[in-house]
């Protein structure tokens, strides 16, 4: 009987066999377990075979619940960041009165994303479409127009109340000028305490910017993939918004070291702009980049590593739930997690402008952990990184003012449309 059995029954039996042969429950012998196998030939391929379809089933439907994520993602963000964008949610902010709360109730949405579900403020395992607004309103007060459904075609929803973001450039706080300080050790705590400084060599995470804004951050040091630049110059990272001010620079324009509102000036020049991406700007065409780069002077000594944290090792890919870190101008080192990997939404991008938006989708959200707040104003253009590793994951650009949450570009997509690398 044992050998008609044909090749798809015979994982099942020998299973069996294996679990049930022995004395009293006992492991049989040697020989016994020898002439299972030899009764059994191709089991063990079949099995892999079929541990192998089993997780090919499992990765492809994660992929088709992503999918269906993302397609009820846009299928709401379409319809509610339109509405938003009429009504100026940027400059929206928690209202005292019942009545100016219903009135925004239509459009309080700035933006959406993908990420766990929170339940009574606790964290659950359901990935879902997360609904961020300004200010979270109970059902009885909002007519059946502004409800968010709970579910969307089998998809649940999570409505979460969120100050909308900025573009983190700081406000003029100094124009003290300070001697310069020697950074040859990235780990040394002189570099941190002196990130809002001039410091020679220059490094990543410390205070920089165009002339014309207040201040950022320089994240790291990167390489040109563009052939008309060459592989052996060195590129100084940062955002449009800090390197460029909002398209508004010039190729070639002057960046300081520190950034003006440290009191950087004309003997802080340290690289002139090379390369930004434009930003979009109205809120209806979508960004995936706030970037720049600038070509340091020949004769400014540069250390290519990141204040605090050490050497750049790569790249790698966001994840959900991934611990990750950052060292910028204001806040310096902090830690925190990527809790919405898929968010779209809604940055003002002038502080003195509400209506200055520009829209940016895909991007990783990130909220504290242990450190409050995760970014301040001056903090753009820090790269954010893996926590245990040295690879970066992101370029830090924006936030609420209070810090809670941050946003970064997808370092893949910083690498692609900027034509850089990091080594």
């Amino acid at each position: 009987m044992i050998h008609t059995l044909a090749a798809h029954e015979r994982p099942r039996p020998m299973i069996q066999w294996r679990r049930t042969i022995g004395c009293n429950g006992e492991r049989p012998s040697a020989l016994l377990t020898w002439l299972i196998a030899r009764a059994f030939p191709l089991n063990r391929d079949v099995m892999r075979k079929s541990n192998f379809t089993s997780i090919q089933i499992e990765r492809e439907n994660e992929m088709t619940k992503m999918t269906d994520l993302q397609a009820a993602k846009a299928f709401l963000g379409n319809q509610l960041l339109r509405l938003s964008l009429g009504g100026g949610v940027i400059a929206n902010r928690n209202a005292l009165s019942v009545s100016a709360s219903i009135a925004s109730a239509g459009r309080n949405v700035h933006a959406v994303g993908i990420g766990k579900k929170l339940t009574n403020g606790t964290t659950n395992l359901t990935l879902c479409v997360r609904v961020y607004v300004v200010q979270k309103l109970p059902l009885s007060l909002l007519s059946p127009r502004d409800v968010i459904p709970p579910m969307i075609d089998g998809i649940p929803t999570d409505i979460i109340e969120s100050e909308p973001p900025f573009a983190f450039a700081a406000r003029k706080t100094s124009t003290k000028r300070k001697p310069p300080t020697s950074t040859s050790a990235a780990t040394s705590s002189t570099c941190t305490q002196n990130r809002r400084n001039l410091q020679r060599p220059v490094m990543g995470g410390i205070s920089a910017g165009h002339r014309d804004i207040t201040v950022g951050t320089l994240g790291c040091f990167c390489r040109s993939t563009n052939p008309l630049d060459g592989t052996d110059q060195l590129y100084a990272l940062s955002n449009n918004h800090v390197f460029a001010n909002v398209n508004a620079a010039l190729l070639g324009d002057p960046l300081y070291q520190p950034g003006s509102a440290d009191g950087g000036g004309i003997p802080d020049f340290f690289a002139t702009l090379h390369r930004f991406v434009p930003i979009r700007l109205g809120g209806v065409v979508a960004n995936r980049v706030d970037a720049a780069i600038g070509r340091p002077l020949p004769n400014t000594p540069i250390n290519a590593d990141i204040c605090t944290i050490g050497n750049v090792s790569g790249t790698v890919q966001a994840q959900d739930d991934m611990l990750v870190r950052k060292h910028g101008r204001t806040t310096g080192y902090t830690e925190g997690r990527i809790d919405d990997i898929d968010y779209t939404g809604l940055v003002g991008m002038d502080h003195g402008d509400p209506s200055v938006v520009g829209l940016f989708e895909n991007q990783l959200r990130i909220v504290s952990d242990g450190f409050a707040p995760i970014g301040l104003g001056g903090d753009s253009g820090s790269v954010v990184l893996h926590r245990t590793e040295r690879s970066v994951v992101g370029l830090y650009f924006a936030g609420p003012p209070s810090g809670l949450y941050g946003l970064a570009n997808r370092i893949e997509h910083v690498l692609s449309e900027l034509e850089v690398s990091i080594p």
